[in-house]
């Protein structure tokens, strides 16, 4: 609309009159647009049967982080993950095809390397892994034998490492996080966790808006209800607190905005992650990727308002003295990076 004709809209139409047709337009731009971004998410994202390299080295990044998670976990279960194991294979197959340095690959080492661990400890203990190996290439089994172990699987987290967090210039705690799933019985300290939700308000968001909730959740029993609904951790203990970060929907006045919630949630995520490990605890971030039904029982279990968009919880507690987690190995940060001059 001109400048001209938008002054005679707003002489000639009386103000409730005009209110109603901007938010009827608004309305149709935010059905119009949510429809096409679904659209192109339906175009580009990782099925099953998909050739295109980045696609695969999503899916085998997703299983072999499966296996990592399996050997992370403190009560271990010998031959665990025979639907990796029976997807796997085909899907190293396809990336051998699609990428002609894939021994070079980020993603194809990982998987290796998680792999190695995995054969190597099932060897020591004497167990019988001929299934897995019949699964695999005589060529990748001889990959998944000489393997570098730094480039994937687990690795050892210790308490004592984790005395000086709040010491370490940002670079060193970066890089000193990891998600920890299993944690110390040892009652947690909730105004620690206050403490790095006040740090965590630092965070930038659209228009310092600060759209962002905070639930904190203490009872375990709710918590135990909480995570059976999200579906992600099963095999481990309850954590003694879980946040639930939302976006409050009010927060944004356009359609154009209808997932800046999420950007501005995953901004307090992470500086919320970070403040815990600078605290000394322990903390893992979980996603809420709800069905609509998920979502509906996650709303009456926490009595979450309709203006709310669940956007991440985080799993808190204390470190154990030893514990593992999942290596996930990162790519460069050339490897993402595109430069425009």
């Amino acid at each position: 609309m001109s400048e001209k004709l938008r002054a005679v809209f707003h002489a000639c139409v009386p103000r409730p009159i005009a209110s109603a047709i901007r938010n009827l337009r608004q309305t149709l731009h935010l059905y119009k647009d949510s429809v096409l971004q679904a659209h192109r998410y339906n175009r580009n994202y990782s099925r099953v049967a998909s050739t295109e390299l980045t696609q695969l080295e999503t899916r085998i990044m997703f299983l072999s982080h499966q296996i990592e998670k399996g050997l992370s976990h403190g009560d271990f279960r010998y031959g665990f993950g025979r639907k990796v194991f029976l997807a796997l294979p085909a899907m190293l197959k396809s990336l051998e095809l699609a990428d002609s340095n894939y021994e070079e690959n980020t993603v194809f080492q990982e998987s290796m390397s998680a792999l190695h661990e995995y054969m190597e400890r099932h060897i020591r203990a004497g167990k019988d892994i001929s299934w897995q190996k019949s699964l695999f290439t005589k060529e990748q089994w001889n990959h998944i034998k000489s393997a570098n172990p730094s480039r994937g699987g687990s690795i050892v987290i210790r308490r004592s490492t984790k005395a000086n967090n709040s010491l370490l210039p940002y670079a060193q705690l970066n890089e000193h996080r990891h998600s920890v799933r299993e944690f110390s019985d040892e009652p947690v300290d909730i105004n620690l966790i206050k403490q790095a939700i006040d740090m965590a308000m630092r965070t930038p968001s659209v228009c310092n808006r600060q759209p962002t909730r905070v639930h904190l959740i203490l009872n375990p029993e709710i918590i135990t209800k909480a995570l059976a609904i999200q579906g992600g951790v099963g095999g481990y203990a309850e954590p003694p607190a879980l946040i639930l970060i939302t976006s409050d929907l009010r927060s944004f006045i356009t359609s154009y905005e209808r997932n800046e919630g999420f950007t501005d949630g995953g901004l307090f995520g992470m500086s919320l992650l970070l403040s815990l490990e600078s605290l000394g605890l322990a903390s893992c971030p979980l996603n809420t990727m709800f069905t609509a039904k998920a979502d509906k029982d996650t709303r009456k279990l926490l009595n979450l308002p309709d203006n709310e968009v669940p956007v991440m919880y985080i799993e808190v507690g204390n470190f154990l003295e030893e514990t593992r987690t999942c290596a996930s190995v990162r790519y460069t940060g050339n490897q993402i990076t595109t430069v425009i001059k």
